[in-house]
């Protein structure tokens, strides 16, 4: 016999401890925010806090590398699968030719599809590399990540009214005087043609 009261205490306490892992996470994430995430405090931590440090500021990309270990996953599971169809048969008869087809097509497929994904990685990749150029050529090593805005002023920015802009004063036009009247050209007289002929 299934005791249903045991059941009804598992998902009590699993509700409970959920609740109490939400509150942790959510404890979590505020100390990250103010001892891991600010780029001022980087030179102060041990390799792990960098390394933590570097992967909650995004300065490196892990789905690149997910990706590619999932492309290939992908790319041997369909060769294999195509495989083993070679050796079944269901209720239409041998499975060899679509088993054929999906050893050729599947793997096809496969990198068009993770081609696509990594299209979207690789444009990011560039973007950050474009910055990271253009920050050094202007000389300004300290400028802000794009991945890390400097929120340090957020607070002051709220808190202050900032003083109505005036505007500037219109530059004085120049005075053009005005052209002399043109008299109206005369209208040409029509010739009148010789009749006399």
């Amino acid at each position: 016999m299934y005791d249903y009261a045991l059941y009804g205490s598992s998902l009590n306490t699993l509700g409970t401890l959920g609740l109490i892992a939400l509150v942790l996470a959510i404890v979590a994430t505020v100390l990250a925010f103010i001892f891991i995430v600010p780029a001022k405090r980087r030179d102060q931590m041990g390799k792990f806090g960098k390394f933590l440090h570097d992967t909650c500021n995004f300065r490196y990309l892990i789905i690149e590398k997910i990706l590619q270990a999932l492309y290939i996953f992908a790319t041997a599971l369909t060769i294999l699968i195509g495989f083993f169809m070679l050796f079944c048969t269901d209720w239409n008869g041998w499975m060899g030719g679509k088993g054929i087809l999906l050893m050729i097509l599947g793997p096809i497929g496969v990198r068009v599809t993770y081609e696509l994904l990594m299209m979207a990685v690789l444009a990011v990749k560039n973007i950050i590399s474009i910055n990271n150029k253009l920050r050094n050529q202007n000389g300004d090593a300290a400028a802000p990540d794009i991945f890390s805005p400097d929120m340090s002023n957020l607070k002051d920015a709220f808190g202050k009214k900032e003083a109505p802009v005036q505007a500037a004063p219109a530059a004085p036009q120049a005075t053009v005087a005005p052209a002399a009247p043109v008299a109206p050209a005369e209208p040409a007289q029509p010739q009148q043609e010789n009749d006399a002929q």
